[in-house]
């Protein structure tokens, strides 16, 4: 089989060799064993001196283990420790999250989604359907594990909402706005514009612009120093947008949802402004455009 895997009889689980060694060498390392050099990996991993510094090398290339230059043995490298972080985040937002985010599923109707913010994207950690009175079952794409750029849909643009302007400037010619529906908003003014209303508002509504039927609601979760730690999305039938009614009361319950997950993580009322996020710097827009149903 093509790259050194095989299938295990009687299951769809494949083994990939070149990846079962690249672990191998990372499991080599633990509190006792923080550093080792290439020929202890050898003994410890059974490897073949070559593969074990072309398996080395790769690591090293991708942030995985790094090389002292002065003595030429390995250690964990930083991109680990980033991307545990990210794992410990999501660990204790979903934590804060189990209590407040069962009684919101019983209380609206629509889809529920938790995301964490992972560098330039973020993930969806949790995913409910709401049982509440009122509600209609809404297709949404993202399933609990998948990765977007920071700049989609109302998830995204709260989490932009506490960038400075020339961050947000800078995501978006990394990640620039896509048309996924005819309503999509790809004009960078108006996307401004509208980020800067979010900021004020402390909520984004999108109607139709992700997916068509679908108008999404995105609340932000603070953590102890008041930094975004994520965000909670609530998906409806986009037929719900006239109800002036239904959108207050569903937006009171996901804001008050989102401020019980931020007492959680240890935000308080006087927790003071975010740390280590700047304002929008570009000036308040009033309350957040929707768009176009």
């Amino acid at each position: 089989m093509a790259l050194g895997a095989t299938e295990s009889a009687g299951s769809s689980t494949y083994q990939v060799r070149v990846l079962d060694r690249a672990i191998d060498i990372l499991e080599c390392f633990n509190q006792r064993q923080r550093e080792l050099s290439l020929p202890e990996i050898v003994e410890l991993t059974g490897l073949n001196r070559s593969t074990a510094r072309r398996l080395a090398a790769n690591l090293v290339r991708r942030g995985l283990l790094q090389e002292a230059s002065a003595t030429g043995r390995y250690q964990l490298g930083l991109r680990l420790f980033e991307m545990g972080s990210v794992v410990s985040a999501s660990f204790s937002l979903l934590e804060a999250a189990a209590g407040p985010l069962s009684a919101l599923q019983e209380e609206v109707g629509g889809t529920i989604m938790l995301a964490a913010p992972s560098g330039d994207h973020f993930v969806v950690v949790d995913r409910r359907e709401g049982t509440g009175e009122d509600g209609s079952m809404v297709s949404m794409r993202s399933e609990v594990g998948t990765v977007r750029p920071i700049t989609y849909g109302p998830i995204g643009r709260v989490f932009l909402s506490t960038l400075g302007l020339p961050a947000v400037r800078l995501l978006l010619d990394k990640y620039p706005l896509e048309a996924s529906t005819p309503y999509s908003i790809t004009d960078v003014p108006l996307f401004l514009e509208r980020l800067a209303g979010v900021a004020e508002a402390g909520y984004a509504i999108d109607v139709n612009e992700v997916t068509e039927g679908i108008m999404g609601l995105a609340t932000p979760i603070r953590d102890l120093t008041g930094k975004t730690a994520g965000v909670l999305c609530l998906g409806v039938p986009s037929t719900r947008e006239k109800d002036a009614s239904f959108v207050e009361t569903a937006l009171s319950s996901l804001m008050a949802t989102s401020v019980a997950i931020s007492a959680n993580m240890g935000h308080g009322a006087d927790s003071g402004p975010p740390s280590g996020e700047e304002g929008d710097g570009q000036g308040g827009a009033g309350a957040e455009a929707r768009g176009p149903v």
